[in-house]
């Protein structure tokens, strides 16, 4: 398809304060350990609001429930492009989840990447938020320096996955054809993914570079000194390919809409997911 620059591989980020003050570990070994199963991270989630943390224990429904749909082998369509928004468990069993959990107080309500969801960092309004390699330096402007240090990084639950990632493409009714793809193959090669990786913590799309020292003991100090290099490598090392489908676009933002509903109190989890399919079934006739 094109010249591969990143992989969003997945990992889970999380303020090590806020965990702590809960009574819950701060190691990060030992914060994944909390969670390598979804339920096992609600469950630590009800554990934190049992404390009377001042603070919600994710970001927004959409990026959990994001995440945890990429993890499965399909989503809203089977490979030969018939819509099974309506029939995968995957996306009922996940939508219902992040539902339930947004009824039980866990999520800040915020959508994900949004001006919003920025202020959210600032102003210490949840403790963990999933965290696509890319995500990092959104993630550390977002927060501001004076939360160098408070911020870590873990195993995300369920083992794997990806949010992004970007390819480059050369049209070939171009001008300079051959000149954009020297290009195109210069910014992808391993020496400037390497270098990407360390300016921005986008993950190279070059399996052989997750071997490589200067990747696999790259470490950000903003996130308390973590290895992400080791981190979003093995979790790159783990994921499962994700069917999407040409149509994925048209339906996608459907589901997150829904989630917003049930955050805004406008409806149950399964009045949501029912509504959402309805729309979806519509988007795609």
């Amino acid at each position: 398809m094109g010249y591969g620059t990143d992989v969003g591989s997945l990992a889970m980020c999380y303020r090590r304060d806020l965990l702590e003050a809960a009574g819950l570990p701060a190691d990060r070994d030992e914060v994944g350990a909390l969670w390598p199963t979804w339920d096992d991270y609600f469950a630590v989630g009800q554990r934190f609001l049992d404390s009377g943390a001042d603070a919600a224990w994710f970001d927004g429904a959409d990026t959990i429930y994001s995440s945890m749909l990429n993890q499965s082998e399909i989503g809203y369509f089977e490979r030969d492009e018939t819509f099974v928004g309506d029939t995968n468990p995957a996306i009922a069993d996940a939508f219902l989840a992040v539902g339930q959990a947004v009824e039980d107080g866990m999520s800040a309500g915020l959508v994900g990447f949004s001006q919003e969801w920025n202020v959210g960092f600032k102003q210490s309004s949840f403790a963990t938020a999933p965290c696509p390699s890319w995500a990092l330096g959104l993630i550390e402007d977002a927060a501001g320096p004076e939360a160098e240090g408070l911020w870590d990084i873990a195993s995300v639950p369920g083992g794997g996955g990806n949010w992004g990632g970007s390819f480059l493409t050369v049209p070939a009714q171009g001008k300079n054809v051959k000149a954009a793809a020297e290009l195109a193959a210069w910014l992808t090669a391993p020496e400037q993914e390497r270098r990407i990786f360390q300016d921005v913590g986008s993950l190279p799309s070059i399996p052989e570079l997750y071997e490589d020292p200067a990747v696999t003991e790259f470490t950000n100090p903003y996130f308390n000194d973590a290895p992400v290099g080791e981190i979003f490598a093995a979790s790159a090392a783990e994921l499962r390919p994700n069917f999407r489908g040409v149509r994925d676009s048209d339906v996608r933002p459907v589901f997150g809409s829904a989630l917003q509903r049930v955050e805004q109190g406008k409806a149950s989890p399964e009045e949501a997911l029912e509504q959402a399919v309805e729309e979806a079934l519509s988007a795609v006739d």
